[in-house]
């Protein structure tokens, strides 16, 4: 009989939501959490969390970090995002690696380290009640739920974007410093 490996790993708080949606789709998962009440409690609900700090490297190891296919990242502190997201990475080079993140400025930084996808809370916050508007004021369900995925794309893009420009430029010696020297 072979070891059943996890196909995702999320990482940190016990993101609910999406475990109960990976769950619907018969996707495996192994959920963490640094509150040993909350874990407790989860575990006692049946769900597969386990107690432990995302952001320590050999935690993350053993939890399947080198088996897995994708690392989720719900929690809400910046720097704990950062570290897993910065970590996880450094080993994992190929995972897939998608992080909340607290705001667009935060996104592009997750991009700029290596997330696969960030998905900034003010961004699909407003982009949630768009929707919502626009369905109430009889926009037809499909295509207010269609611009809204557009919307998102492409503010997506336009991280992504400005993530890859910020890393050119800081690989690039700055204009002061490559100038020539006028003494001859």
């Amino acid at each position: 009989m072979t070891e059943h490996r996890p196909s995702w790993s999320v990482m940190a708080v016990f993101g609910k939501v999406v475990c109960s949606l990976l769950t619907s789709h018969g996707v495996d998962y192994i959920a963490v959490d640094h509150d040993p009440i909350a874990v407790a409690r989860d575990r006692r609900d049946g769900h597969k969390v386990f107690f432990g700090d995302a952001t320590e490297p050999g935690f993350l190891e053993a939890c399947g970090l080198m088996q897995t296919t994708g690392v989720i990242i719900t929690i809400q502190s910046r720097t704990a995002i950062d570290a897993v997201v910065e970590r996880t990475r450094a080993v994992r080079p190929d995972v897939l690696i998608v992080s909340r993140a607290r705001d667009a400025d935060h996104a592009r930084h997750l991009y700029a380290i290596g997330a696969t996808d960030a998905v900034p809370e003010t961004i699909e916050a407003s982009l949630q009640l768009s929707e919502a508007a626009l369905v109430g004021l009889g926009v037809a369900v499909g295509h207010a739920i269609a611009s809204v995925h557009e919307k998102r794309d492409e503010f997506r893009r336009t991280l992504q974007q400005a993530a890859h420009t910020a890393d050119q430029e800081k690989s690039q010696p700055s204009s002061i410093a490559g100038r020539p020297s006028r003494r001859q």
